[in-house]
């Protein structure tokens, strides 16, 4: 039998991709990285530092049974970082069927095929929205449990969360998994949510504060480089012979069943969520918003907006309802469970780095 020798990175050719590998060959795991992705863009994402001579590109879906045929045997690890209908993809609520496809019963083949080439560890991208559905949160940990299905803002937000609930409650000894929930991965080259920032700044509508109550809310966020850190880590984590992907307990011991491991990972600082990107919208030539606006009368303009452009026109609104309400409304979430198990110690002050030239 062949060593297993690689790790695939599903939907890997993107900036958090990239930054996934740079983290793993900084903290000197050099194992050679498969990345499954139809349109690969490392390449384009020159201030993330990797040698890209141990990274090899499989362009195409993992959803694609040969595709998977060849890059899962004697696989070390899968990192799955695919998903779509986040950001105001115009399809998402247009397509709310494909979008669960994609993002449930994909990662559900996928784990099957996993399971099929024997692939010992698997790690999958999560986010907060499986926590997040418009109420205030603070300091959340991971015993949080789903909220309603009914309650989620949007369908990427439910599918989400659905297949994470399907990642966690298959680890065994055999097949490892852990979930990392991110908070807005940001970073310099972002194409996410710098330059959605950005685009908006340019379009006037970063001119007043929405608020709910009057102030700014608070939240965390997630740097591209701490979420890549979380990544190595979680899976070095999964690598040790007792590594923390569930606490056993005497029952699951017998069956052989490790309870499912999830992390929230973040900066681990709380932040003004306009105050945060005032560097950068003073770097556009414009002023950062002082005065506040009803968050009503902004929820009228994107309820219409969000009509006019996924009826009418197939384009992304300027603001999803999910932004709106993660963006007026506090919401913080704990790292300690990351601090503790998996030794997450993440940098701080990386918004210093993002500015418009490196957008």
């Amino acid at each position: 039998m062949c060593p297993r020798n690689h790790y695939v990175i599903t939907g890997g050719g993107g900036f958090l991709g990239a930054h996934l590998i740079a983290a793993l060959q900084k903290n000197g795991d050099r194992t050679k990285c498969i990345v499954v992705d139809p349109n690969p863009r490392l390449s384009h994402f020159s201030a993330i530092d990797f040698d890209k001579s141990l990274v090899e590109y499989e362009k195409g879906s993992f959803l694609d049974r040969k595709v998977l045929e060849r890059v899962l045997p004697n696989a070390i690890t899968v990192f799955h970082l695919c998903a779509i209908g986040h950001t105001g993809w115009f399809g998402a609520q247009k397509h709310r069927e494909y979008v669960y496809a994609f993002n449930v019963t994909g990662t559900k083949f996928l784990i099957e095929k996993c399971k099929f080439f024997g692939v010992p560890r698997f790690i999958y991208s999560s986010s907060i929205a499986v926590v997040f559905v418009g109420k205030p949160i603070y300091n959340c940990d991971e015993s949080e449990p789903y909220p309603l299905k009914s309650e989620y803002l949007d369908i990427y937000s439910s599918s989400k969360a659905e297949a994470e609930a399907f990642v966690r409650s298959q680890s065994t000894i055999q097949f490892k998994t852990t979930c990392l929930r991110f908070r807005a991965i940001y970073g310099p080259q972002d194409v996410t949510v710098a330059e959605k920032v950005v685009q908006m700044v340019r379009k006037n509508l970063f001119m007043v504060k929405i608020s709910r109550h009057g102030r700014e809310s608070v939240s965390n966020m997630s740097s591209g480089e701490n979420c890549g850190l979380a990544l190595h880590l979680a899976n070095q984590e999964l690598s040790k012979k007792e590594g923390s992907h569930g606490e056993v307990s005497q029952i699951l011991k017998v069956l052989n069943v490790h309870r499912f491991q999830v992390y929230f990972i973040t900066d681990g600082e709380t932040v003004g969520q306009y105050s945060v990107w005032s560097p950068l919208i003073k770097a556009l030539g414009k002023t950062p918003p002082h005065h506040f606006v009803s968050c009503l009368l902004v929820s009228t303009f994107v309820s219409l907006s969000s009509y006019l452009c996924y009826k009418i026109f197939n384009s992304s609104p300027p603001m999803t309802r999910f932004e709106l309400e993660v963006l007026i409304t506090d919401n913080t979430y704990s790292i300690e469970k990351a601090r503790r198990e998996l030794g997450y110690c993440p940098e701080q002050n990386l918004f210093e780095k993002v500015n418009i030239n490196s957008i």
